[in-house]
Protein backbone atom coordinates (compact mmCIF):
# COMPACT_ATOMS: atom_id res chain seq x y z
CA UNK A 1 0.00 0.00 0.00
CA UNK A 2 1.52 3.56 -0.99
CA UNK A 3 -0.09 6.88 -0.92
CA UNK A 4 -2.78 7.22 -3.70
CA UNK A 5 -1.43 8.85 -6.65
CA UNK A 6 -4.87 10.98 -7.10
CA UNK A 7 -4.07 12.29 -4.20
CA UNK A 8 -0.67 13.55 -4.84
CA UNK A 9 -2.21 14.96 -7.96
CA UNK A 10 -5.19 16.48 -7.02
CA UNK A 11 -2.17 18.18 -4.33
CA UNK A 12 0.28 18.91 -6.80
CA UNK A 13 -2.44 21.19 -9.61
CA UNK A 14 -4.12 22.92 -6.31
CA UNK A 15 -0.06 23.53 -5.06
CA UNK A 16 0.55 24.67 -8.80
CA UNK A 17 -2.06 27.22 -8.85
CA UNK A 18 -1.00 28.65 -5.72
CA UNK A 19 1.81 28.98 -6.79
CA UNK A 20 0.64 30.96 -9.66
CA UNK A 21 -0.76 33.59 -6.99
CA UNK A 22 2.61 34.03 -5.91
CA UNK A 23 4.29 34.73 -9.32
CA UNK A 24 1.37 36.93 -10.32
CA UNK A 25 1.94 39.02 -7.15
CA UNK A 26 5.46 39.46 -8.06
CA UNK A 27 4.38 40.08 -11.57
CA UNK A 28 1.94 43.05 -10.08
CA UNK A 29 4.64 44.25 -8.42
CA UNK A 30 7.07 44.66 -11.16
CA UNK A 31 4.32 45.89 -13.51
CA UNK A 32 3.70 49.11 -11.36
CA UNK A 33 7.51 49.69 -10.19
CA UNK A 34 8.14 49.97 -14.06
CA UNK A 35 5.12 51.91 -15.03
CA UNK A 36 5.45 54.73 -12.08
CA UNK A 37 4.48 57.94 -13.88
CA UNK A 38 2.79 56.13 -16.61
CA UNK A 39 0.00 54.92 -15.69
CA UNK A 40 -3.34 55.75 -14.03
CA UNK A 41 -3.17 52.41 -12.35
CA UNK A 42 -0.16 53.93 -10.27
CA UNK A 43 -2.72 55.80 -8.04
CA UNK A 44 -4.26 52.83 -6.70
CA UNK A 45 -0.44 51.66 -5.78
CA UNK A 46 2.24 53.35 -3.37
CA UNK A 47 4.93 52.07 -2.28
CA UNK A 48 3.70 50.14 0.78
CA UNK A 49 1.54 48.12 -1.33
CA UNK A 50 4.69 47.57 -3.86
CA UNK A 51 6.99 46.47 -0.65
CA UNK A 52 3.76 44.04 0.01
CA UNK A 53 3.28 42.19 -3.19
CA UNK A 54 6.45 41.55 -3.39
CA UNK A 55 6.93 40.42 0.28
CA UNK A 56 3.85 37.90 -0.38
CA UNK A 57 5.10 36.73 -3.46
CA UNK A 58 8.59 35.64 -2.43
CA UNK A 59 6.58 34.34 0.30
CA UNK A 60 4.51 32.24 -1.27
CA UNK A 61 7.22 30.40 -3.68
CA UNK A 62 9.01 29.54 -0.54
CA UNK A 63 5.97 28.23 0.88
CA UNK A 64 5.44 25.93 -2.39
CA UNK A 65 8.93 24.94 -2.18
CA UNK A 66 8.65 23.46 1.02
CA UNK A 67 5.09 21.57 -0.50
CA UNK A 68 7.21 19.88 -3.21
CA UNK A 69 9.75 18.98 -1.49
CA UNK A 70 7.07 17.38 1.17
CA UNK A 71 5.17 15.90 -2.22
CA UNK A 72 8.33 13.87 -3.47
CA UNK A 73 8.53 12.03 -0.30
CA UNK A 74 5.19 12.25 1.80
CA UNK A 75 6.20 9.09 3.82
CA UNK A 76 9.66 10.10 4.89
CA UNK A 77 9.21 14.53 4.96
CA UNK A 78 6.02 14.84 7.28
CA UNK A 79 7.24 18.00 8.94
CA UNK A 80 8.08 19.50 5.34
CA UNK A 81 3.80 19.36 4.70
CA UNK A 82 3.37 20.26 8.22
CA UNK A 83 5.42 23.29 7.14
CA UNK A 84 3.54 23.89 3.73
CA UNK A 85 0.32 23.95 5.52
CA UNK A 86 0.64 26.44 8.23
CA UNK A 87 2.76 28.82 6.01
CA UNK A 88 -0.57 28.66 4.06
CA UNK A 89 -3.18 29.47 6.59
CA UNK A 90 -0.84 32.75 7.51
CA UNK A 91 -1.47 33.18 4.04
CA UNK A 92 -5.09 32.80 4.06
CA UNK A 93 -5.05 35.33 7.40
CA UNK A 94 -2.93 38.32 4.98
CA UNK A 95 -5.18 37.73 2.14
CA UNK A 96 -8.37 37.78 3.97
CA UNK A 97 -7.04 41.33 5.95
CA UNK A 98 -5.66 43.12 2.75
CA UNK A 99 -8.96 42.55 0.63
CA UNK A 100 -11.15 43.48 3.78
CA UNK A 101 -8.78 46.50 3.40
CA UNK A 102 -9.17 47.44 0.17
CA UNK A 103 -12.79 47.11 -0.14
CA UNK A 104 -13.46 49.59 3.01
CA UNK A 105 -11.18 51.90 0.51
CA UNK A 106 -13.82 52.38 -1.66
CA UNK A 107 -16.32 53.24 0.91
CA UNK A 108 -13.77 56.93 2.45
CA UNK A 109 -13.16 57.18 -1.73
CA UNK A 110 -14.33 61.03 -1.62
CA UNK A 111 -12.19 61.93 1.09
CA UNK A 112 -9.18 59.32 -0.04
CA UNK A 113 -8.40 60.84 -3.40
CA UNK A 114 -9.40 64.30 -2.91
CA UNK A 115 -6.38 64.52 -0.34
CA UNK A 116 -4.17 62.17 -2.73
CA UNK A 117 -5.20 65.07 -5.71
CA UNK A 118 -4.43 68.43 -3.61
CA UNK A 119 -1.42 66.50 -1.76
CA UNK A 120 0.37 63.55 -3.10
CA UNK A 121 -0.79 62.87 -6.93
CA UNK A 122 2.45 64.68 -9.35
CA UNK A 123 1.38 67.01 -12.19
CA UNK A 124 1.73 64.63 -14.94
CA UNK A 125 -0.70 61.65 -12.95
CA UNK A 126 -3.43 64.86 -12.47
CA UNK A 127 -2.73 65.77 -16.27
CA UNK A 128 -3.76 62.24 -17.39
CA UNK A 129 -6.96 62.50 -15.53
CA UNK A 130 -7.73 65.84 -17.09
CA UNK A 131 -6.89 65.29 -20.41
CA UNK A 132 -9.35 61.89 -20.93
CA UNK A 133 -11.86 63.04 -19.00
CA UNK A 134 -11.39 66.09 -20.35
CA UNK A 135 -12.15 67.96 -16.61
CA UNK A 136 -9.68 70.32 -14.99
CA UNK A 137 -9.15 70.19 -11.35
CA UNK A 138 -10.08 68.19 -8.56
CA UNK A 139 -13.81 69.85 -7.55
CA UNK A 140 -13.43 71.96 -10.48
CA UNK A 141 -10.76 74.73 -11.78
CA UNK A 142 -9.68 76.23 -8.54
CA UNK A 143 -8.78 72.74 -6.84
CA UNK A 144 -5.12 71.84 -7.49
CA UNK A 145 -5.56 71.94 -11.03
CA UNK A 146 -3.02 71.34 -13.60
CA UNK A 147 -3.16 74.48 -15.70
CA UNK A 148 -0.78 73.43 -18.50
CA UNK A 149 -3.45 70.48 -19.54
CA UNK A 150 -5.85 70.99 -22.54
CA UNK A 151 -8.85 70.86 -20.69
CA UNK A 152 -8.38 74.01 -18.38
CA UNK A 153 -7.92 76.56 -21.03
CA UNK A 154 -11.88 77.51 -21.29
CA UNK A 155 -11.97 78.18 -17.12
CA UNK A 156 -15.50 79.21 -17.00
CA UNK A 157 -17.14 75.85 -18.54
CA UNK A 158 -14.53 73.53 -17.23
CA UNK A 159 -15.84 71.11 -14.18
CA UNK A 160 -13.64 68.76 -11.93
CA UNK A 161 -12.53 65.48 -12.22
CA UNK A 162 -13.88 64.42 -8.97
CA UNK A 163 -16.51 62.04 -10.71
CA UNK A 164 -14.03 60.54 -13.04
CA UNK A 165 -11.35 60.01 -10.31
CA UNK A 166 -13.91 58.41 -7.95
CA UNK A 167 -15.26 55.97 -11.05
CA UNK A 168 -12.03 54.94 -11.92
CA UNK A 169 -10.79 54.15 -8.35
CA UNK A 170 -14.17 52.73 -7.04
CA UNK A 171 -14.20 50.50 -10.73
CA UNK A 172 -10.27 49.22 -10.26
CA UNK A 173 -9.83 48.40 -6.38
CA UNK A 174 -12.93 46.37 -7.28
CA UNK A 175 -10.94 44.54 -9.55
CA UNK A 176 -8.29 44.08 -6.84
CA UNK A 177 -9.90 43.17 -4.10
CA UNK A 178 -12.51 40.27 -5.94
CA UNK A 179 -8.65 39.03 -7.53
CA UNK A 180 -7.56 38.74 -3.54
CA UNK A 181 -10.59 36.80 -2.32
CA UNK A 182 -10.02 34.71 -5.33
CA UNK A 183 -6.41 33.68 -4.31
CA UNK A 184 -7.98 33.41 -0.29
CA UNK A 185 -10.03 30.46 -2.36
CA UNK A 186 -7.17 29.01 -4.21
CA UNK A 187 -5.06 29.25 -0.96
CA UNK A 188 -7.82 27.41 0.88
CA UNK A 189 -8.02 24.60 -1.57
CA UNK A 190 -3.97 24.52 -1.63
CA UNK A 191 -4.45 24.07 2.43
CA UNK A 192 -6.83 21.39 2.23
CA UNK A 193 -4.93 19.16 -0.39
CA UNK A 194 -2.06 19.60 1.73
CA UNK A 195 -4.41 18.56 4.80
CA UNK A 196 -5.43 15.50 2.97
CA UNK A 197 -2.00 14.14 2.05
CA UNK A 198 -1.31 14.85 5.69
CA UNK A 199 -4.00 12.60 6.48
CA UNK A 200 -3.33 9.98 3.50
CA UNK A 201 0.61 9.79 4.51
CA UNK A 202 -0.38 9.21 8.56
CA UNK A 203 -2.99 6.45 7.70
CA UNK A 204 -0.23 4.79 5.52
CA UNK A 205 2.24 5.06 8.00
CA UNK A 206 0.06 3.78 10.35
CA UNK A 207 -0.94 0.42 8.64
CA UNK A 208 2.81 -0.15 7.98
CA UNK A 209 3.59 0.31 11.31
CA UNK A 210 0.71 -2.11 12.69
CA UNK A 211 2.22 -4.64 9.76
CA UNK A 212 5.62 -4.28 11.15
CA UNK A 213 4.68 -5.17 14.44
CA UNK A 214 2.28 -7.93 13.02
CA UNK A 215 5.56 -9.86 11.19
CA UNK A 216 7.61 -9.02 13.99
CA UNK A 217 5.42 -10.92 16.68
CA UNK A 218 4.98 -13.75 14.36
CA UNK A 219 8.67 -14.18 13.84
CA UNK A 220 9.12 -13.49 17.31
CA UNK A 221 6.44 -16.56 17.99
CA UNK A 222 7.59 -18.80 15.29
CA UNK A 223 11.23 -18.40 16.72
CA UNK A 224 10.15 -19.33 20.19
CA UNK A 225 8.77 -22.31 18.74
CA UNK A 226 11.53 -23.71 16.84
CA UNK A 227 13.83 -23.30 20.07
CA UNK A 228 11.33 -25.15 22.43
CA UNK A 229 11.32 -28.02 19.78
CA UNK A 230 15.42 -28.09 18.89
CA UNK A 231 15.67 -28.19 22.89
CA UNK A 232 12.64 -30.33 24.00
CA UNK A 233 12.30 -33.09 21.75
CA UNK A 234 8.51 -34.88 22.60
CA UNK A 235 10.25 -37.86 23.21
CA UNK A 236 12.67 -36.33 25.68
CA UNK A 237 11.52 -37.51 29.64
CA UNK A 238 13.54 -34.39 30.60
CA UNK A 239 11.16 -32.36 29.04
CA UNK A 240 7.71 -33.77 30.02
CA UNK A 241 5.73 -32.40 32.67
CA UNK A 242 6.11 -34.14 35.82
CA UNK A 243 4.12 -36.93 36.87
CA UNK A 244 1.98 -36.61 39.85
CA UNK A 245 2.29 -38.62 42.34
CA UNK A 246 -0.22 -41.90 42.47
CA UNK A 247 -2.19 -41.89 45.40
CA UNK A 248 -2.00 -44.77 47.98
CA UNK A 249 -5.79 -45.89 48.44
CA UNK A 250 -6.32 -45.76 52.52
CA UNK A 251 -7.06 -48.88 54.54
Amino acid sequence: MAVRLSVKLAFAILLALYLATGIAALAIGGYFARSEEYSRRTIIVTDNVLIMLFVAGSYIILNCIAGIVGMLSPLKRKRWLQAYVGLIAITMLVETVVGIWLWFRTLDIDDLYGHNWRHLWSDSLKATFQDRAQCCGYLGPLDSPVLASPSCQNMAQAFGCMTSVQKYAQDYLGYIYTSVFGFVFVSLGAMLSGMVLLVVRNDEERWRWTRANAIFRSMKKINSDSTLTKFCPVKDSLCSSPQQPSQQPLR
